[in-house]
Order: C-alpha cells, then structure tokens, then sequence
C-alpha cells in the first residue's frame, strides 16, 4: 500500500509517496497551493499537475496545506479536493489539514511543531488534546516569519540611511539586493502590493549581517526568535504539555543565530524537520490504520 502526503505552502508544494514501512518511494516538487494567496482555481490546477506525475495506486492522501485557518477555508478547498479533478485522480480517502499538522508526525505524536517560512504558524499536540497559534497573516499574526524578518530588515536599513535609526550593514545589503544606488528608490523596487513572498527574499540578509557582527541584525533575529518561544510556550501550556520535544520546519530555521537563540530560550528536544511532506504520508498511514 502506498500513502501519499503534501506539503503545500506559499512558495512550494512538496509531495512524497511512502509504503507501508514508511520508507519514501517517490518525491515531487511543484508550484505553490495556498488558495488564499493565488486563489482556489490556481491552487487546485497547481496541486493536480504535481499529483498526476505519480503513477502509483494511493490508499490513503493526506493534503497539509498553508491557509487553512478557519472552517469556512477548510470547507472550500476540501470540496475542491474531493469533488473535483484531484479526487477523481486519487480515488482514496483525503485528509485535508493545515500545514503546521504535518510536522509534528514526522517526528511522533505528541509535542510542539512550529513553521517558520513565509508566513509562521504553531501546533501542539497531546493525545486528544490540540491547540494552534498564529497562522493568520501578516497583518493579524505571523510574527517571526521570514516576511516579518524582511520587514524589520528592510525597515531597519531605511532608517539607517535616513538617519532615523542605528546604523547597520543592512543598509548596503539591501541596495545590493535590490540592484538600487538610492535607498529612496526601493519603493520602486518594493511597492506595497509586493507579493509576500518576494518580500522574504530579503529575510535571509539579517544572518549574513549578523555573522559580520551587526547588532541590528542580530537584534532583528533575536526578536523572531523570542516569537518562536512565545508560540511554542502558548500551545504547549493549552495541551498540558511540560516535557514535550518541538518539531520545526521552514526556511527560518536555516538561520543558525535564531535557531541558537530559541534552543537557549526552550528545554526541550529540537528537531529540524527538512521534508514535512513526509509527515503528511504518515500522518495519511496513521490514519488508514485507525480507520
């Protein structure tokens, strides 16, 4: 038997085949799936040109998908999955979950998952008990994530050359980024309908800062790091959870300062979960078995 999992996010969407030993058979990688970004019809036409790559019969499908954050949402794109093109490929069962609960299976049952990418998202788990956090935007939410990064990055380097604010390498790193001699010029560059994952492009620039020493930079990743704890600490307290192990997932989590800071600032075990689409499958497995 064959089980499959996706990881659907804002800039990508991962899929993996696993058997039933949970060995990884087949692995695909596609364009991005959150239906609240590029709307349902893109998302599902996304979804359905990675899935069709996979010959194999699938018993059981679990769709983690980011966006998923309130019923209505979830009634929306599961009807897509079910009624339309996607289920009539698969012909299985389908669960369909927000992203942040395909990390945690990936590494066991129970205990604490974060995602750091575009946006952030956090999700615990003990036995029955569930709880989530953040997940809702920018605006809303989402502290922490590489578009809240990019934002103090770039807020920070406009302040450094307006004389408003400390200065920082950052200010440089920027222009250079952004192929600009003017920092006045990065409106042009980055007007406000930027979409948000060309804005987190520019996250990456508080590590490289930060590795050469620059206290702003490092100001910047020690208050995303401090939004990871806060996170972790609020679903771990609503589960009941006090020994718990913490799964994370994203690229944020490739920044070895922040990652430094959040292992100083939690007890407990951390995992880096580099494929969460794999947890997705066995989360799909876990159910086929429980069914």
């Amino acid at each position: 038997m064959f089980f499959l999992g996706i990881d659907g996010g804002a800039t990508k969407t991962t899929a993996v085949i696993i058997n039933e030993s949970g060995k990884v058979v087949a692995k695909k990688t596609g364009k991005d799936s959150n239906h609240s970004i590029i709307g349902i019809k893109k998302a599902e036409q996304h979804l359905y040109e990675l899935i069709r790559q996979f010959k194999k019969k699938i018993s059981y499908a679990c769709f983690g998908i980011a966006g998923i954050d309130s019923k209505k949402q979830y009634n929306i794109v599961y009807s897509k999955l079910k009624k339309g093109r996607i289920g009539k490929l698969l012909k299985c069962p389908i669960l369909l979950v927000n992203d942040s609960q395909i990390i945690l299976p990936a590494i066991g049952e129970n205990g604490v998952a974060a995602i750091g990418g575009t946006g952030c998202n956090f999700y615990a788990k003990n036995n029955k008990k569930e709880a989530r956090a953040s997940g809702l935007g920018h605006i809303q939410s989402d502290q922490g994530s590489a578009y809240d990064i990019a934002a103090m990055v770039l807020r920070a380097s406009v302040k450094s050359y307006d004389g408003r604010g400390r200065q920082t390498l950052l200010e440089k790193m920027v222009m250079k980024k952004a192929r600009i001699k003017n920092m006045r010029d990065i409106v042009n560059v980055m007007p406000e309908n930027t979409e948000k994952k060309d804005v987190a492009d520019y996250a990456p620039l508080a590590e490289k800062a930060a590795k050469k020493g620059d206290a702003v930079a490092r100001q910047i990743l020690s208050a995303a790091a401090d939004e990871y704890v806060l996170g972790i600490r609020a679903v771990a307290k609503r589960t009941g959870l006090r020994k718990f192990d913490v799964a994370l997932a994203g690229s944020v989590f490739n920044a070895r300062p922040l990652l430094r800071y959040i292992k100083n600032r939690i007890k407990a075990r951390i995992f880096i979960v580099k494929d969460p689409a794999i947890g997705a499958a066995k989360l799909a497995m876990m159910k086929y078995y429980r069914k």
